[in-house]
């Protein structure tokens, strides 16, 4: 048959430009332009998320941090009251390099007792402008003009905005007038809230008449510019409205500035409000402590139209309690095109955290937590560093004498933003091929829905709607079960073989003697419904009651652990992962010290560590081989986590392949929580993510989890039904606004509709 192209009238077939590639492309690959004019795969591991070290600047008690990035310099500029000097108000320019950050030496901007500062870089004339409450003038309402050069910063003269006593003070520049425009609280009246407009000159400021924005006391004050509209967004506590979220749209006109109605986004009292502008969307966020929902962290997505605002949904994003001293750091990466927050976790030792959001439409999604200090955290301000690309985090490290801290954050980015086409055929590195553009068509594809829209995802691939997102529970739904009734009561163990082609299940209750460990051939893999039975296994020999199975790498290797004895048991296949062919070695290790009920046993990927389950404890213990899966080498490393606060009957345990996740299934909750792990498979780093699922609608009686090598799907096994079932990783909202175009046969994409 002839190629759809052939088909075609002239000059109606593949539109194909000639590019030289970055790294060998297959055929039918999407690919992303370069600016050297190269093109490359479209991969969402373009940046990878990383996390700095910590690094200190300023070692003394250090409160009312700020951030911003000079974008003119590429500096990032901290400022905030130095407790181990005379509490006076101080900047310091920090330079990005890499996922580390490094300091020049302080500055001090007012020699008195400073607090509410708020930094903002203009950038029509390239200066920092700090603003303050001057406990040395009364209080008075502050602000001061820096210019930074290299590693330091230079202040002109302090210029009053306010003659009274202010707090709660917020900064953001208009871009679009090329105005300061400061928010704050009132105290000289009534605490009113009130904001005004300032002009940069030199290294002055000057200001023109203050105007009240809201006739009550607002606390808790935030400020934005939203680009998009030309408007400056407010959010503040509305104490004169029982403490509700509220926001308020400012139309700034040269000195001055006048405000539409107010609008509440929670009707509850409301702590932190922080809001930022994510120009990706065209939204801005909120994000506060909700007050009427146990203080749980919370998030809204706002549209601005006119003098108007309106919220979407509220988005819980942390389920404890969150606090964030005055705000939370809330920071747009606008080279990931995602919202950035950072906050004081409550349910985790009040450890400092972020937490990265996706805006769509109305609403925000969140990804996994991550914590950037493990300890006590206070006074949390961010700001991005569009030099390098980074986010930057400064706080109050409690734990370590309350000195200064900063550390840098990568996010995970993708480059389908700069989807050009999709290569005609397989281009090798540094040669020239065709790729077919806009207007054109491609015969490489396979497996397309004619008559559907494809987009291409974030990890290169084409969606046509909704796509799996690997290990992320939070977006799971239940698919299918299988029975083990007829072989298996209360199945306490499951694991599947890496190609998916074998599941394995252990009985939590058997006959003395009978059969207890079960193999079941998958004619699909890691589909549960093409499951039958095909081996089995009896360790009654060394435990009357077997808990979890575990294989090595290669499969030669069977490790199963069991109460009876409080042990592991190390057994050899002689045919690789045939549990048929086992055979026992002799060899166990004794985990009756640690608990005398450990429900699992899970290696990592060299087989240099492996955990238990301790039931008893309400613990997940690691433990050493010096020797790779050999359990006559093992030794307990005298490191645990206790998991009582999420579920005190836990059962089974999975590691993300790189050791960076974990999730735990617990039988009191019949839920799976997922953590976090800031060193790979150590257990001493793991950290809540304070992210569940629940699996009780199908399963009451939890037994085992195991997820499929590429994170799409889990498994859960337990003896409501005495089955197995299955659970799909799939979000629809995960396709992105990327077209490829439209399918026209399973193999060809028409790529002249991309609007």
């Amino acid at each position: 048959m002839s190629k759809l192209s052939e088909l075609l009238p002239t000059g109606g077939g593949q539109n194909s430009v000639e590019f030289v590639a970055s790294g060998a492309l297959a055929s039918g690959q999407t690919v992303a332009l370069r600016s050297d004019g190269k093109v490359e795969a479209i991969s969402a591991t373009a940046v990878a998320q990383v996390l700095g070290s910590t690094v200190a600047f300023e070692s003394a008690a250090t409160t009312y941090i700020s951030a911003t990035f000079d974008s003119n310099s590429n500096k990032v500029v901290i400022a905030y009251k130095d407790g181990g000097n005379s509490n006076y108000g101080t900047a310091i320019v920090g330079t990005v390099s890499g996922t580390s950050i490094s300091f020049g030496s302080a500055v001090v901007f007012e020699s008195a007792n400073t607090l509410w500062t708020s930094a903002t870089f203009d950038s029509a004339s390239s200066k920092v402008v700090i603003v303050y409450h001057d406990a040395g003038n009364s209080g008075y309402g502050t602000a001061i003009v820096g210019t930074v050069s290299g590693t330091s910063i230079s202040f002109g003269s302090a210029v009053v905005f306010e003659s009274a006593y202010t707090q709660n003070i917020a900064a953001t520049f208009d871009s679009a007038l090329s105005k300061v425009v400061i928010a704050y609280e009132d105290a000289g009246n009534s605490s009113h809230g009130t904001a005004i407009v300032g002009t940069v000159a030199s290294t002055s400021i000057s200001f023109g008449s203050a105007a009240v924005w809201n006739s009550a006391s607002s606390s808790y004050v935030s400020a934005t510019f939203d680009s998009a509209s030309s408007k400056v967004v407010i959010v503040y506590q509305d104490v004169g409205n029982s403490s509700h979220g509220t926001a308020i749209v400012g139309t700034v006109s040269g000195t001055s500035i006048s405000f539409g109605s107010e609008v509440v986004f929670n009707a509850g009292t409301t702590y932190s409000p922080s809001v930022e502008f994510d120009s990706s969307s065209n939204k801005v966020v909120v994000a506060y402590q909700d007050g009427a929902n146990s203080n749980y962290g919370t998030a809204i997505v706002g549209t601005v139209s006119g003098t108007s605002i309106s919220f979407g949904s509220e988005v819980v994003f942390n389920n404890a309690n969150t606090s964030a001293n005055r705000q939370f750091g809330v920071t747009f990466d606008s080279f990931a095109n995602k919202v950035v927050i950072s906050y004081v976790n409550g349910g985790d030792s009040d450890k400092a955290t972020l937490i990265v959001g996706t805006v769509s439409g109305t609403s925000i999604s969140f990804g996994s937590a991550v914590v950037f200090n493990s300890v006590n955290t206070y006074w949390i301000a961010s700001t991005f560093d569009s030099n390098s690309n980074k986010v930057v985090v400064a706080y109050q490290d409690v734990s370590g004498s309350t000195y200064g801290e900063a550390v840098v954050f990568q996010n995970t980015a993708t480059n389908n933003t700069s989807f050009i086409g999709i290569t005609a055929g397989a281009i090798s590195n540094s040669a020239t091929g065709k790729v077919n553009v806009y207007g054109g068509i491609n015969e490489a594809q396979s497996g397309l829905t004619i008559a559907s829209d494809y987009y291409v995802q974030a990890n290169g691939s084409l969606a046509a709607g909704a796509t799996s997102i690997p290990f992320d529970i939070s977006s799971a739904s239940y698919t299918q079960s299988f029975s083990v009734s007829s072989q298996s009561t209360d199945p306490v163990g499951l694991v599947f073989s890496p190609d998916g082609t074998s599941m394995y299940v252990v009985s939590g209750v058997y006959p003395p003697g009978a059969k207890n460990i079960f193999q079941y051939a998958l004619t699909t893999a890691f589909d549960i419904s093409t499951a039958s039975l095909s081996k089995d296994f009896n360790s009654s020999g060394q435990d009357s009651q077997a808990r979890g199975i575990q294989f090595n790498a290669d499969g030669t290797k069977m490790f199963i652990n069991g109460v009876t004895g409080d042990a592991y048991y190390q057994y050899s296949l002689s045919s690789a992962y045939d549990i048929s062919t086992g055979s026992y070695d002799s060899v166990s290790f004794s985990f009756s010290s640690q608990d005398g009920n450990m429900e699992d046993v899970v290696f990592n990927a060299d087989g240099t560590k492996f955990y238990g389950v301790g039931l008893n404890t309400s613990k997940i213990f690691q433990y050493s081989c010096s020797s790779a899966f050999n359990l006559a080498t093992a030794s307990y490393d005298s490191v645990s986590l206790t998991i009582s606060s999420q579920d005190n009957s836990p059962r089974d345990l999975f590691f993300k392949p790189d050791g960076s996740k974990m999730w735990l299934l617990g039988r009191q909750n019949n839920s799976i929580y997922q953590y976090s792990l800031s060193s790979n498979f150590n257990l001493a780093t793991a950290s809540y993510d304070s992210i569940s699922f629940s699996v009780s609608s199908e399963e009451t009686s939890s037994g085992g989890l195991a997820f499929s090598a590429n994170g799409e799907k889990f498994y859960v096994c337990g003896g409501t039904g005495d089955d197995v079932n299955q659970y799909a990783t799939t979000q629809t909202a995960f396709v992105t606004t990327v077209k490829a175009g439209q399918a026209i046969s399973a193999t060809t994409i028409n790529m002249k509709d991309l609007t």
